[in-house]
């Protein structure tokens, strides 16, 4: 660990030194082209919420948003701390994954199958659990994103599968802010280490591209369990995460070439349940990769056709420890793969300046569905494998029939050959009150189908596999433009939820999964964000949510009821140094097996800009060291969350 930072510190020195020499250098137009957007929420052009760039002030679908000064002034080191900002979302951790709530629905076991995950428009959810990996083996490191946008409540409309409770679109930074070498690097008290180098070129031809190699690592990893039996205790050296990553992107004009991939290996001291005196390691390998290829082309000055074609793999291996009837010590072998290609084809047609229509049809052939468990790779217990096909067809028309009033409306169907048949509709209605307020008006449904595990895991039950969840959704939002530059925001909604997929996790290795009783969520999202002349910004977002079933009224697990969050960000005595603060604070949750408070946590950071190409963060996450706990898993068991940590981080352009 000495060592470790003994490097960070003389690259630190390293940086310090070489950019002194380029301090007072005036700033060229690739320099003048890295700085900071307006951030005006109704301005920023946004994709997700209605499948085409528009400004977020013109969705029918309320898009919150996550830049890339956020991102780097706050430290946020994974897509699980930038998540954790959004209005709504409530994010957890059991060391090895993060699980996101969203508007009060998670669920214990779910790997964020009910939020769909894009990378530039790329879907990245699994073909086998549906998950949507949000931790340090998330594809793109924090300092590759120019920004995330999260556009919450049904959006299957557009997307099909999988978009029930929000869409997460991640946005990676073009040529012009990538220009030259970058350095980003990482460390903290708790024995983690990020090193990322990137290198990018954006030619005057308008061929632009950069590559992307990064390495994550951290020992000595807390145990999240309370009280850590005895026999683990001793080998928490032992307890490591290591994360390899390549990702590149390359563009000309219209076109995209894009590639990411992650090596990932997690390895866990755990007891063995045959003898509670004698532990053994718990370990996961996981590989992860896509390739997408996106081309807009212009038809005529009033239509273009998007092509988009990516191809993914998935494979997940688990080795959990046991001791055999014999005496020996065993490992059950648990082998996931997948493999599955996407094709999305969409037509824009703008007929005149009141009206926009969008058709589009999407596949997925999924070739390659399989998982096998097995004792040492050797002795088969189960084996499964398939493939499937799904296609979806949809159609959106945007009509702005008075200069104050816009309808949009659009509907989609999706098939597979699983048999699920669903029909998703969207009414949506804008009604620009003044020149600074709106008001605006929607109605959607989705679904979830059950996934490639749930489906299996009946079958081999033989029990019937579980109908598709279904959830409609109806909101209002009002945002408005205040005196004295504040901006604020209020979402009402309200969602009744059938059919949602549960497992019954027993004594059985083998899941058995159930449609549950019906559930009705509703709250309010409000937001209020304010930025002085002086250059201090204070942003805001209170959510209350609840989450009931509806024939007793009971809540649903790890799903708090009230949140608040708070950024703020105040330069000091120069323009160029910022001290940061973020406050998290949410209600108490139920567990299965019991309540868990509410708390607030506080992040404080300094961040400097010492000058365009070299940024340093240094900061304390979790200041007043709040000890709390969250149930993520089946198990209801409640684990420790992230104590107090000392960061340090800097990002360098070193060309």
């Amino acid at each position: 660990m000495v060592i470790r930072y003994t490097v960070l510190i003389k690259a630190l020195l390293l940086c310090l030194s070489s950019a002194e020499l380029q301090a007072q250098q005036v700033p060229t137009l690739e320099e003048l082209l890295q700085q900071p957007t307006a951030t005006d929420p109704t301005l920023i052009e946004v994709s997700t919420s209605a499948r085409h760039a528009q400004s977020a002030g013109k969705s029918a679908q309320v898009t919150y948003i996550i830049t890339d000064e956020e991102i780097r002034r706050f430290s946020l080191r994974n897509l699980i701390e930038i998540l954790s900002l959004f209005p709504g979302l409530y994010v957890s951790s059991d060391t090895s994954y993060g699980y996101l709530s969203a508007r009060g629905i998670g669920r214990p076991g779910d790997y964020n199958a009910r939020v769909l995950l894009l990378v530039d428009g790329t879907r990245v959810n699994d073909n086998i659990y549906d998950a949507g990996m949000i931790g340090n083996n998330f594809y793109i490191d924090p300092q590759l994103i120019d920004r995330v946008e999260y556009s919450p409540g049904s959006g299957s409309a557009l997307y099909g599968n999988n978009a029930f409770l929000g869409v997460v679109n991640v946005i990676t930074k073009r040529g012009n802010k990538l220009q030259g070498g970058q350095l980003a690097l990482a460390a903290n008290q708790r024995d983690q280490i990020d090193l990322s180098m990137s290198y990018g070129l954006r030619h005057a031809s308008g061929h632009e591209g950069w590559v992307s190699l990064s390495r994550s690592q951290q020992d000595d990893i807390a145990f999240a369990d309370i009280n850590p039996p005895e026999p683990v205790l001793s080998q928490q050296t032992l307890n490591n995460d290591l994360n390899h990553k390549l990702a590149a992107s390359y563009r000309y004009r219209r076109l995209q070439l894009q590639m990411a991939g992650v090596a990932r290996t997690r390895q866990e001291p755990v007891v063995l349940a045959e003898d509670p005196g004698r532990s053994d390691i718990f370990k996961i390998t996981n590989r992860n990769y896509f390739i997408s290829l996106q081309h807009g082309l212009s038809l005529s000055d009033k239509s273009e056709l998007y092509t988009h074609l990516s191809t993914n793999g998935f494979d997940l291996t688990t080795f959990t420890p046991f001791i055999f009837p014999t005496g020996e010590l065993r490992r059950y072998h648990f082998d996931v793969t997948g493999r599955w290609t996407n094709l999305d084809l969409r037509l824009s047609y703008q007929p005149g300046p009141s009206h926009h229509l969008l058709f589009g049809v999407d596949g997925q052939h999924d070739q390659h569905q399989s998982y096998q468990f097995s004792i040492d790779d050797v002795i088969p217990v189960l084996g499964v494998s398939s493939n499937n096909n799904r296609i979806g067809l949809y159609l959106q028309h945007g009509w702005q029939f008075t200069d104050n009033h816009k309808f949009i409306s659009g509907f989609r169907y999706d098939y597979t050959e699983q048999n699920v048949r669903e029909f998703s509709p969207k009414l949506g209605w804008i009604w620009q009150l003044t020149d600074l307020q709106s008001v605006r008006l929607s109605y959607g449904t989705a679904f979830r189908a059950p996934n490639e595990y749930e489906q299996k895991s009946n079958l081999y039950n033989e029990l019937p596999v579980p109908a598709s969840e279904l959830i409609d959704t109806l909101e209002v939002n009002w945002q408005a433009q205040l005196a004295d530059d504040w901006s604020v925001s209020a979402t009402f909604y309200h969602s009744q939820v059938r059919n949602l997929i549960t497992g019954n996790y027993g004594e059985s290795a083998i899941v058995q999964f159930f449609n549950d009783r019906a559930v009705e969520a509703y709250g309010i999202e409000t937001t209020a964000a304010k930025t002085w002349q002086s250059g201090a910004k204070l942003q805001l977002s209170a959510s209350s949510q609840r989450a009931r079933y509806k024939n007793d009224q009971m809540e649903l697990t790890n799903s708090p009821e009230h949140l608040f969050k708070t950024q703020y960000s105040q330069p000091l005595w120069r323009d160029d140094l910022h001290i940061n603060w973020h406050m998290f604070a949410t209600s108490a949750r139920t567990s299965r097996l019991g309540q868990m408070p509410g708390y607030a946590r506080h992040d404080l950071l300094l961040s400097w800009q010492y000058n365009p190409k070299l940024h340093i963060v240094l900061g304390l996450k979790n200041v007043f060291d709040k000890t709390y706990v969250d149930a993520p898993l089946p198990s209801a068991a409640a684990l420790r969350q992230p104590r107090r940590t000392a960061e340090l981080s800097v990002n360098w352009n070193f060309f």
